[in-house]
């Protein structure tokens, strides 16, 4: 479940993890695969039924979202058991890190006007 800092919690193996997904991940990814690494991760128009992402960008994705609260236990077998255990766990994960600006947030709202 996602909280208000950006974080996911999952359990995998009878164990939770938060994966957080901040500047420093993204900018890891970006230097790896490149500036457009989250249009990378996005379907292109008329994509089939079948298309997925490039896996080794979802691999450190998932790598760095583990990083900053298990670094010691980060490999890329508990990434595969945290995607197989977890149904829409990417899904999930790229909605906590990277919500939708154009959704208005509670804390942007204008204030009310007095009545006169």
């Amino acid at each position: 479940m996602a909280n208000a800092q950006g974080s996911l919690k999952v359990t995998a193996n009878g164990a939770e993890y938060t994966l957080w997904v901040g500047m420093s991940v993204l900018a890891d990814l970006q230097e790896k695969h490149g500036n457009d690494v989250l249009e990378q991760l996005s379907p292109p128009a008329g994509a089939s039924p079948a298309w997925m992402p490039d896996l080794s960008i979802v691999v450190d994705l998932f790598l760095g979202a583990l990083e900053r609260h298990h670094k010691d236990a980060a490999d890329r077998w508990l990434v595969d058991d945290i995607i197989s255990q977890n149904a829409d766990v990417f899904t999930a994960l790229m909605g906590a890190s990277l919500p939708d600006a154009s959704k208005e947030k509670a804390g942007n709202a204008k204030r009310p006007k007095a009545a006169a």
